[in-house]
């Protein structure tokens, strides 16, 4: 059976992530999954950022983009750790308390939307295990990764799901692509997105840097995450560095990435060959190169 999702992309993955969209697009049909497009959409917001400043206009502009899903009657499949973390607990806050659910529909009433608390707000690690089922993950999978070893990069807003679930998750995805996960002893160190967007350098400095030396002292062959500010922030770090003389030139990939190439897409199909840490030695390793 076919399932809906209203897809909340966020802001990191259109702009600078394109193929994280690209492999999702590609794999949900072949996973019964139907992705209805939110039109209107905005950021979710930030909350690193929005909450602190004005934890109302936060929680509005949230309660909006929750409207327009509940507007198609779907779940929420929310890509982006960060904005899964927004819309849910958003989401909770609203309609646990009748009062706050009356005053957000007031404001939404402005924009002729209106939110009952209908829908649910679901992470893709979520919709994959829980919905689709690892088994038919499983037998959807053509090319077996069995070679690849990879360092695994959960992200923080993963441990705030019931009894941090979606880090399980993560790693039963991982298991079942057969993929080999190289502990590096880091995995639980933030990479620093919170921090860089006070001061990029300092991001890199205390916590960017540690985590990709010892993903390099591991051997791993990729980096994968299902976090955009956790590539953004990985990703830029190994450019930037090299101003110090470090590199690092480890691959990195979204998870959505590595499904894909397991379920039989080719690099080229879904961008791996277009991201700004080069990702020749990877598509090598895996017998892709010319496909």
């Amino acid at each position: 059976m076919t399932r809906n999702y209203a897809l909340f992309l966020g802001c990191y993955i259109p702009s600078m992530q394109p193929f994280a969209e690209a492999s999702l697009r590609r794999i949900a049909p072949l996973l019964k999954m139907k992705l209805i497009d939110m039109e209107g959409a905005t950021c979710c917001p930030v909350p690193e950022i929005v909450r602190l400043v004005d934890y109302d206009a936060w929680l509005y502009v949230s309660a909006r983009n929750l409207a327009l899903a509940e507007s198609e009657g779907e779940d929420i499949l929310a890509l982006c750790n960060g904005c899964w973390e927004t819309l849910h607990e958003a989401r909770e806050a609203i309609v646990s308390d009748p009062e706050l659910l009356t005053e957000v529909n007031s404001h939404l009433s402005l924009f002729d939307k209106r939110l009952e608390g209908k829908i649910k707000v679901k992470h893709f690690l979520e919709v994959i295990v829980e919905d689709v089922g690892l088994q038919s993950l499983k037998a959807s999978i053509k090319k077996p990764l069995s070679n690849l070893k990879v360092g695994v990069q959960y992200g923080c807003k993963l441990y705030k799901s019931p009894e941090s679930k979606f880090v399980t998750y993560f790693d039963n995805i991982i298991e079942t692509l057969g993929v080999k996960a190289i502990e590096y002893g880091a995995e639980k160190l933030c990479c620093g997105f919170p921090l860089s967007l006070y001061s990029l350098d300092e991001a890199m400095e205390e916590r960017a840097k540690f985590k990709l030396a010892k993903m390099q002292e591991a051997k791993v062959d990729c980096l994968v995450t299902a976090c955009p500010g956790c590539f953004d922030v990985l990703e830029k770090a190994q450019l930037l560095l090299k101003r110090q003389d470090l590199h690092y030139e480890i691959p990195m990939l979204s998870l959505t990435e590595l499904m894909a190439l397991s379920l039989g897409f080719r690099p080229q199909e879904i961008g791996v060959d277009k991201h700004r840490v080069k990702t020749d030695a990877l598509i090598a390793k895996l017998g892709m190169v010319g496909n």
